[in-house]
């Protein structure tokens, strides 16, 4: 599983460079990206990958391949997520030119900080990478 982590670092390192610039702190923004991890939590924890996987940005599309593989990730190296009860959006901010949406995540395996990497393509956002930042208490 750890392997399966790094790797999953690896990719968000790499998909890093296909992000646009961000406005900080804009209501439109804020809005449809808590929409986009909203509908992204829903549809892993229904096993829905397909849904899932369209959400995620054509970088991670490439990477796996099949909305089978990334689904199979996030149950092994994400099962907050994968489980996910509820979430709030606690910030956005701008890492190294990358939006990133940091939300508490619940669960009832215990709480995460997910960082999520955002991209927006074509006017929509489109998940490119998640990583957890620590476990909160539940």
């Amino acid at each position: 599983m750890l392997s399966f982590l790094r790797v999953w670092c690896v990719c968000l390192v790499l998909a890093a460079s296909a992000t646009a610039p961000f406005a900080q702190g804009t209501a439109d923004s804020q809005a449809g990206i808590d929409a986009v991890i909203s509908r992204q939590l829903d549809a892993l924890k229904k096993g829905d990958g397909q849904a899932a996987f369209a959400i995620a940005s054509p970088s991670i599309q490439s990477i796996f391949q099949t909305p089978e593989n990334f689904i199979g990730m996030v149950e092994r190296g994400f099962p907050e997520l994968r489980r996910a009860s509820g979430h709030r959006l606690l910030k956005l901010e701008t890492v190294d030119g990358a939006v990133v949406a940091k939300v508490l995540v619940e669960s009832p395996s215990g709480n995460v900080i997910a960082r999520y990497e955002m991209v927006e393509i074509d006017g929509s956002w489109r998940i490119n990478g998640c990583s957890l930042e620590a476990r909160q208490d539940a």
